[in-house]
This record gives structure tokens, sequence and C-alpha cells, in this order.
């Protein structure tokens, strides 16, 4: 009994007391009263949530490639500092990450064995294709980029990844409102009646990816995704010949929030998908937590490309394995200048004609400097429609694509009543 009489009021958050006048749980501070019933079914939901996150995983033990003497050759970025292991039949005259051109052969200490790696698929020749096709209809894009051999300067490169499989189950509670709406001659009434909800349920994750690298543009990254790890391999040297590969900087502890971040927000959605019949929902708490969670050391395939353009460093990226193309490209302000002009030129003389035709007395001056204000906005919507295909760059936030096929299974719901009310607002006469 001591536990109902410390639930908080779902209204206000202050404490509940029994009222014996109502003979309900009510609330001294903002009224509210609910049943001996609706209480112990709200404590219980909450009980779920009280224990909050668990996400724990489970780091693989690590074994280091290397010579006799311990060391692995490569190459070092003078730079940004990237260093790139490479055997000797990889020549690399540039630096993938900042397309720095002095990047100069070094040994390193011992290279971590992946547990897994996927081979290139991909070869040179294709992924500069890849290139010309993404570079091809953009208008806004410098003449400069693709002239003489700069797209011949693609690198590729295994990049590290950490990826975790795990179990999660948990639940999420939420907050929802069914809203009426009537009125009077002299009203407009909005009852809303409020709900305490939740949603539980299980799901499976496997192999999430998160780059194991400070010099790798994260969002670049995910944009490449997704991999077929169905065709992964065990770690081979021979796979590595020709091709650089990045070393590690990223700790599989520190990789560790971008895959719980995705996992919760998976989690969320999966479990906000389940409430439908409300005008409004929001998240007030959730309890998640993960088993048989691990995470695995792997190395997959990027060619890659960064090119400098007025100061500023863009990257292109090609998924190694499927060919999947991502890139951040430069964009010519002259060039964006000129298409949201002669966009703002064409709609000007549509308008201006449309208007002519059909309004009679010919166009105003009032007309007219509507149908500039229109134009302008035309002209301004097709210039940042092009520039925004400049970039198909996109960090990831959630994992639905790494759930295992029918993991998915729902607990118990509950959609608990709490309390409602009414607001009245008057309406305004019209003089």
């Amino acid at each position: 009994m001591g536990n109902v009489m410390n639930f908080k009021c779902p209204c206000c958050g202050a404490k509940l007391v029994y009222s014996g006048q109502v003979q309900e749980m009510a609330c001294e501070y903002c009224g509210s009263q609910f049943s001996m019933e609706q209480v112990k079914a709200a404590e219980e939901s909450l009980k779920e949530d009280a224990g909050g996150n668990n996400l724990v995983w489970n780091t693989p033990n690590q074994q280091i490639i290397s010579d006799e003497n311990g060391k692995v050759q490569g190459y070092r970025c003078q730079s940004c500092g990237a260093e790139m292991v490479a055997d000797e039949h990889t020549a690399a005259t540039e630096c993938p990450y900042c397309g720095n051109p002095s990047i100069i052969p070094q040994s390193f200490e011992g290279l971590y064995r992946p547990n897994l790696m996927i081979p290139f698929a991909i070869g040179k020749n294709q992924a500069c294709e890849k290139l010309k096709e993404f570079t091809k209809g953009k208008k806004l894009l410098p003449d400069s980029f693709t002239a003489g051999n700069r797209i011949d300067k693609i690198t590729g490169i295994y990049v590290p990844f950490w990826l975790y499989s795990c179990h999660a189950k948990g639940s999420v509670s939420f907050e929802g409102v069914k809203s009426k709406t009537w009125e009077d001659a002299n009203y407009t009434y909005v009852k809303k009646d409020y709900y305490h909800i939740t949603r539980s349920g299980e799901m499976d994750f496997n192999r999430i990816p998160v780059d194991a690298s400070t010099q790798m543009d994260d969002a670049t990254m995910d944009s490449l995704e997704p991999f077929d790890f169905g065709k992964a391999t065990e770690y081979d040297a021979a796979y590595f010949s020709g091709y650089l590969a990045d070393r590690y900087d990223v700790q599989e502890s520190d990789a560790q929030p971008r895959a719980n971040e995705r996992v919760q927000n998976t989690f969320r959605n999966k479990m906000r998908d389940a409430v439908t019949g409300y005008t409004e929902v929001s998240q007030k708490s959730e309890s998640i937590k993960l088993s048989d969670a691990k995470a695995e050391y792997a190395m997959l395939p990027v060619w890659m490309m960064t090119t400098k353009y007025e100061g500023n460093s863009y990257t292109f990226g090609i998924n190694g394995q499927t060919g999947k193309m991502v890139g951040s490209l430069p964009i010519d302000k002259g060039k964006y200048y000129k298409y949201m002009t002669i966009a703002f030129v064409i709609a000007f003389i549509i308008l201006s004609a449309l208007s002519f035709l059909f309004i009679s007395g010919g166009i105003t001056l009032k007309g007219e400097l509507i149908a500039a204000g229109i134009s302008l906005l035309i002209g301004w919507i097709y210039a940042n429609s092009l520039k925004s295909a400049m970039n198909t760059i996109a960090i990831k936030k959630t994992a639905a694509g790494y759930m295992k096929d029918n993991s998915l299974k729902f607990g118990n719901k509950l959609d608990l009543f709490l309390y409602h009310k009414t607001e009245k607002k008057e309406k305004t006469t019209k003089k």
C-alpha cells in the first residue's frame, strides 16, 4: 500500500493521497482523481521503466598482425595525421581523407586482426565510372572538379568498423491525448482525455556498423550502408594487396554510444508505431535492456577521394562491395545565382503573361510586385533543389535495417485513462 501512496500525480507530478470523501486517490495540488485500479495499473507500468536503460556490450579479444619486428608498413599523412597500412604492392600518392599529396612511407606498430572482412568487389575503373555518373547532371558543379585526371586520384581503403549485435527488450511509456471539439453560439469547446500508455516488446539486431576511425567522417560511412555481411569472410592478408588499410583509433567502448543511439531510437520508433488512435502522443520514459550483446571488429571496403575547393574539403565514397555512391560535392556560387536568376526570369515572364491575359485592364504595379515575389521564391526553390542534390551524405540515427526478420515481438499493452480537461474559448465576433 505504501507504494501506491507514493504514486505521483500524472497531471502535475505531486503526491497522491487517498480521499475517503470520494473514495479515490486524489491530488491535493491540482485536484485530479484516480481510482485504485487506475493507480495500481499505472504503478505496475512505471515499475517496468524504473530500472532505466541497461546497454552493455561484450568486447572481443584481439590479435595483432605484424612482421617479425612487430611492425607493419604503410603511409602517414603529414597534413591530417592519418595512418594507413599498405603492402609492397600498394603505391599511394595522396591521402584519401584530406586530399593532401604529401604522404610518406613509414613503419607502424602492428595492426589489429579483424574478426571478419568484406573483400573489394568494385574495381578502380568501376569506381571512377561511378563518380563520373554521380557528377553528371550536377548543374552547380565547378568545371575544374572533373577536369584533367582528378577523378583518377580515387583510393581503395579498408575502413575499420565495430559491428554490434544484440537482443533488445523493454518498454516505452507515453502520454496520449484524445480530443473532441464542439461549439455553441458563444464558445468553442475542446475536451481532452489523457491516457498513460505503455508498449513493451523485444527485437534482435545483427551487426550494426560503427566506423572505428577518427579520420573517417561518420556521416559518409553511414551513408554507404548497407554492406552484405552474408558475403563476409575471415581475414586473409591477400585481400589487402593493392589497397590501403586504416588503423583503427576508436576503442570499442568509445564507439558504443553510436550503436546504443541507433538501437534505442529504433526500439522507441517501433513501440511508438504501436500506439494508435490518439490525436497527441509524447514519450515520457523508457526501459531498454540488452542481452547477448557482442561487438565484432571488421574491415570493410571503401573507395574514397577528398578534394578541396575554395578552402573547403569535399569527400565522396563508394561502397567497395555494392557500388553505392555518396558524396559531398563543391558548389560553384556563380552557377548557383545564375540558375536562380534564370528560373526567376522565366517564372516572372510566365506570371506576367498570365496576368495580362486573364486580368482585366492588364497587370498593375501591385500585380507586378506580387509576380516578382512569387518568381523570386520559385528561383530560390529551384536553385536550392540543385544545391541539395550536391550532397547525399547523412548520418544514420536508427538501425531498422539491421533488425532480424520476424524478430519483433510485442508484449503487454496498457492504455490507462487518467483524467480529462475541457477548455472553452470565446468566439470572436466580426464587426
